[in-house]
């Protein structure tokens, strides 16, 4: 069985997009996936499936059973275990892995178009750091989230592509659920 993490964008944020996680395992379990787990309250979900579906299709899935089970239009990104273990060993910055909440990941629907990439570098960042690696920037906020002056979710904007961030420790987690 193929193992998998699905992270929903913008859930559980204001008071529009709300589910339990209970629900939200109850969604995926109804979707025949098994071993089904939820992180934190933020949409975060670590399942495995017998069937051999792309990540797209794996989205679309249960991007179609929010809506249509808890009206919910939420877009849904899907990496695989090996993926979420190659995001790990990528880190462009292991020197700040000992500050997890500084060091972010956007999760991207898709790889963006290399120009839409080099336009990044003429957005102000401050102090703040970030590397475009395939799907996912690795961003990095010396001064804490509070304190950023670089984009965490402007990403679909400037690099026409959906995106979703978590924190490093939520990422490193995620990455053990998804190994498990």
């Amino acid at each position: 069985m193929a193992r998998y993490v699905a992270l929903l964008r913008g859930i559980n944020i204001g008071a529009k997009k709300r589910i339990s996680m209970a629900d939200l395992k109850a969604l995926v379990e109804g979707l025949d996936h098994s071993d089904v787990k939820t992180y934190v309250n933020s949409g975060n979900v670590a399942f495995s499936t017998a069937t051999t579906r792309t990540d797209l299709d794996l989205s679309a899935g249960i991007e179609a059973a929010l809506m249509a089970v808890h009206n919910l239009d939420v877009e849904v990104l899907v990496r695989s275990g090996e993926e979420m273990a190659a995001i790990v060993a990528s880190n462009p910055f292991p020197d700040h892995e000992d500050q997890p909440k500084n060091l972010h990941v956007s999760f991207l629907g898709e790889e963006p178009s290399p120009h839409l990439v080099e336009d990044l570098a003429r957005i102000e960042k401050g102090e703040d750091d970030y590397r475009v690696v395939g799907k996912n920037v690795y961003l990095h906020y010396p001064n804490g989230i509070s304190g950023a002056v670089f984009m965490l979710n402007g990403f679909d904007k400037a690099l026409a592509v959906t995106s979703t961030s978590r924190n490093w420790r939520t990422v490193l987690r995620l990455a053990e659920m998804a190994g498990e």
